[in-house]
């Protein structure tokens, strides 16, 4: 497949879709899948089963250039065309539907598509879908992704459904409004194996206190949610109270938080399970040292999670003036080329454990760090030159006395 094709070159004619094979029209259809409602990138691991994004393997565009990418994307032209190449699809396999069914009509006068009845739902299904995309609010640059993690053992499952909105006017501090693949990472991880994020409650005392979890800019809310659902689930934490406070600073990208939660958590969450709440908040890491807290920020936290959220000098900081004991901070921050400097000021700003005075004041340090290598766009591209990785680190931050 040519890389950066715009759908008028890859599609098959209009005129001809009639004399295509199912496999050609599911090919046509899963480019456009990729085109208009991509997949996160960067968020599956590899060698590791990973969430998948409305449940199906899609194919997934490597894409050298993301403006590129975006000037297609967002051509009118290129996406009335596509309207038009799905709305002539279904409209053809509807006729082909209705003669199948035609006693007077036999199944060999029919050509291609290959009659085979479920696979002519499948891509009636498949195309309705689409159109509903190209023509609804993703083609204002509103994305509504379904996300699936779970345990290698089966015992947790946990879904959110987000939806990104545009940037506000490539304002820079607006990236919150989309879900990045860091975000995934660390969602996925604690699905895994929630003891290793803190998320557990004493057998012998489960009630003691609460449990306070702080998202530092959530973003879209997924890591905030997934927590939040999953503890949830959990047994343990059935009458023990918990609190998650999901923050972030830029307007546009704090309204999508509270309307994503509002949408992940029903009315009725409190009168089901009313020792557990989640809360969005505004919050300003530069200035937290020197304002008034509100009553949400004002207790210590037991977990701070961020995901993707270094990417300016301060930000470590920052983030390390918000830490306070006993919190364990886990963070998830990708090695972008263009953000080396700044990657690097988390290990300038938080030391390794064995690089503390033991005598010396308690303080933050690493406590461990773990490299994540995930595939840029999955596993569709392995063998086509089209490859592509994209890698994190993972920090544990923690108290040292």
């Amino acid at each position: 497949m040519s890389v950066l094709c715009p759908p008028t070159t890859y599609l098959p004619p209009i005129a001809k879709i009639a004399s295509f094979s199912v496999a050609q029209l599911l090919d046509a259809l899963t480019y456009l899948q990729s085109l208009y409602h991509p997949e996160v990138r960067g968020s599956r691991r590899k060698r590791v089963q990973v969430p998948v994004s409305n449940g199906e393997q899609n194919l997934r565009l490597r894409h050298e250039d993301d403006s590129e990418l975006q000037a297609i994307r967002s051509d009118a032209f290129e996406r009335s065309y596509s309207i038009r190449w799905l709305t002539t699809l279904i409209a053809q396999l509807e006729v082909w539907q209705d003669l199948s069914h035609s006693e007077e009509v036999s199944l060999d006068d029919l050509g291609t598509p290959e009659p085979t009845l479920a696979y002519t739902e499948i891509i009636v299904q498949q195309a309705a879908s689409l159109l509903a995309i190209c023509a609804g609010v993703a083609a204002a640059g509103i994305i509504t992704r379904n996300f699936v993690f779970g345990s290698t053992d089966g015992q947790r499952r946990v879904e959110a459904q987000l939806t990104d909105i545009p940037l506000d006017n490539n304002d820079y501090g607006s990236v919150g409004a989309q879900t990045w693949g860091g975000a995934c990472i660390l969602a996925e991880m604690i699905v895994e194996d929630p003891e290793r994020f803190g998320l557990y409650s004493s057998s012998h005392s489960p009630e003691s206190r609460r449990l306070n979890v702080l998202e530092l800019g959530a973003g879209t809310g997924l890591v905030s949610l997934v927590v939040m659902k999953l503890l949830d689930t959990l047994l343990s934490f059935n009458h023990r109270e918990v609190h998650v406070v999901a923050t972030d600073f830029h307007p546009s990208v704090l309204a999508n938080l509270r309307s994503n939660v509002d949408a992940n958590v029903s009315s009725t969450h409190n009168q089901m399970i009313s020792t557990h709440s989640i809360t969005t908040h505004f919050l300003d890491w530069s200035l937290f040292s020197t304002t008034p807290r509100p009553d949400c920020l004002s207790y210590p936290f037991d977990v701070v999670l961020g995901a993707d959220i270094i990417y300016e000098a301060q930000h470590a900081v920052w983030i390390k003036g918000l830490t306070i004991p006993p919190a364990a901070f886990h963070l998830v921050i990708p090695l972008r080329p263009t953000h080396t400097f700044e990657s690097n000021t988390v290990e300038s700003v938080f030391l390794q454990a064995c690089d503390v005075d033991p005598k010396g004041d308690a303080d933050l340090v690493i406590l461990s760090k773990e490299y994540i290598t995930c595939d840029a766009y999955g596993d569709y591209t392995r063998g086509q030159g089209l490859d592509e990785d994209v890698e994190y680190v993972y920090y544990k931050i923690g108290w040292f006395t």
